[in-house]
This record gives structure tokens, C-alpha cells and sequence, in this order.
């Protein structure tokens, strides 16, 4: 048992008890509504809201963590250029910017953001170069 026991309200919303739960390493939360204890929200209740939610549960991320990781799966590709590029993400919008060496790894890097959750629109400002020979 434990003296600090960690409680949400019934408004909290279900992505935040999942934060919580997964946070804190716990399984389960007391709901608390002025003191008296109202329910208890489980991970198998997380999992039943998101299995019966279906296409209507829109999770996305915030833009901050969209561009995190796009560069973080661009960074493990070999063929991705990152340190020629750059990304912006305003409201769900990414802006690709830099220097790529083929059509093919233009595309795949647009590819690579429109399929991240919560991209809402790409816009492509990427430039090709071809690699220089012999350097």
C-alpha cells in the first residue's frame, strides 16, 4: 500500500489517464470527484474505449512530438540526408526543407511525414542535387 496514491477527476480526458497509467507504472486509477471515490479507470478500460472507438478516435501528436519523430526514423535510414534538411511543423502542417540526392529519397521522406498521426498536410520545399563523383 501506498500513502500517495494517485487519483484523477471524472473529466479527465482517457489519453491523459493513459499518460498517467503509463507514467507512474500503475494499472489502475481511482476516479475522485470532492473527495469521495467515483470509480476506477483500468488499462482494460483504456483498451475497450480505444477498441469501441474505432475510426472515430482521432490521437494525434503535437507538433513538436511530429517532428521528433520524423527525424528520428529519417536519422535511422541510411538513405536519408537529415543533415541536409530541416523540418517545421505549424498546427499539423510539416515543411520539408534541405537538400536531397534522388527523386526516390524526396519521395520517401515525403512519405515518411504524411504517414505519421496527426500530419494533417506535407508541403515539400525539398531540393534534389546529384552527388558530386569522386567525392
Amino acid at each position: 500500500m501506498t500513502r500517495s496514491v494517485i487519483t484523477a477527476t471524472p473529466d479527465v480526458p482517457l489519453h491523459e489517464l493513459a499518460t498517467l497509467l503509463e507514467k507512474n507504472s500503475i494499472k489502475r486509477v481511482p476516479i475522485v470527484k470532492d473527495g469521495q471515490l467515483v470509480g476506477i479507470v483500468t488499462r482494460a478500460n483504456l483498451v475497450q474505449a480505444v477498441a469501441s472507438a474505432r475510426k472515430i478516435l482521432d490521437i494525434s501528436l503535437s507538433d513538436t512530438a511530429i517532428r521528433a519523430k520524423l527525424l528520428a526514423h529519417l536519422k535511422s535510414q541510411p538513405w536519408a540526408h537529415t543533415s541536409l534538411m530541416n523540418v517545421t511543423v505549424t498546427d499539423g502542417v510539416v515543411d520539408l526543407w534541405g537538400v536531397t540526392y534522388s527523386e526516390t529519397e524526396k519521395k520517401a521522406i515525403r512519405v515518411a511525414a504524411e504517414s505519421i498521426p496527426g500530419v494533417r498536410a506535407v508541403n515539400d520545399n525539398l531540393v534534389m542535387r546529384p552527388v558530386a563523383m569522386g567525392i
